[in-house]
């Protein structure tokens, strides 16, 4: 976001000449709850003849090593529904864990508006919980998601599923809390014994 100082600067023009855009409608500011205005970098840049191309995103995940092969037919899949995109972001881990390094690359570019459109084989591909607000963030940059394999479940279904991946999910973090713990005091027996 850029203040209007900024603006004038990159445009050449005085700041009563930005207020005579703004009425005109030739670019809205956001209005930030102090009541100051800022301006999106990509608005400016229309005004400046600019416009870059926004990308199509293909994102595959799985959640473990274990299925690499998934994540390749996944990806084929996706390739041979959508023709025309420009990136293929894929990652693997858990549907609860938001700090995946696909994911959070995808976020940014999202953010940054870059991508016009993500493509993915599920909801849960994106992310195991919170889809809705993903959705409403890609809606507020302007980036629509496109969910190959919409299925409609019952209620039920989707509470088992959930409950399921919650469980495995919980689970897993205590097999690592457990083994990182045994590494510890294996470590600590290796080095009493020299």
């Amino acid at each position: 976001m850029l203040k209007p100082k900024e603006v004038c600067q990159r445009l050449g023009i005085s700041y009563r000449t930005l207020q005579s855009y703004v009425k005109k409608g030739y670019i809205k500011p956001v209005i930030l709850q102090s009541g100051k205005w800022r301006f999106r970098e990509e608005d400016v840049e229309k005004l400046m003849g600019i416009v870059r191309r926004r990308k199509v995103i293909l994102y595959a995940r799985v959640s473990s090593n274990a299925q690499k092969d998934d994540l390749v037919n996944q990806v084929k899949y996706l390739q041979e529904q959508v023709k025309d995109y420009d990136q293929v972001i894929t990652d693997v881990g858990s549907g609860l864990n938001m700090k995946r390094k696909g994911f959070l690359k995808l976020l940014r570019m999202i953010l940054n508006n870059e991508v016009s459109k993500v493509v993915i084989a599920y909801p849960e591909t994106l992310t195991r919980f919170g889809f809705e607000i993903i959705e409403e963030v890609c809606k507020a940059h302007n980036c629509e998601i496109v969910v190959l394999n919409m299925e409609d479940k019952t209620p039920e279904q989707e509470l088992i599923e959930d409950l399921v991946s919650i469980l495995v999910s919980f689970s897993g973090k205590l097999y690592g809390m457990r083994s990182q713990k045994y590494e510890k005091v294996e470590k600590c027996v290796e080095e009493l014994k020299n």
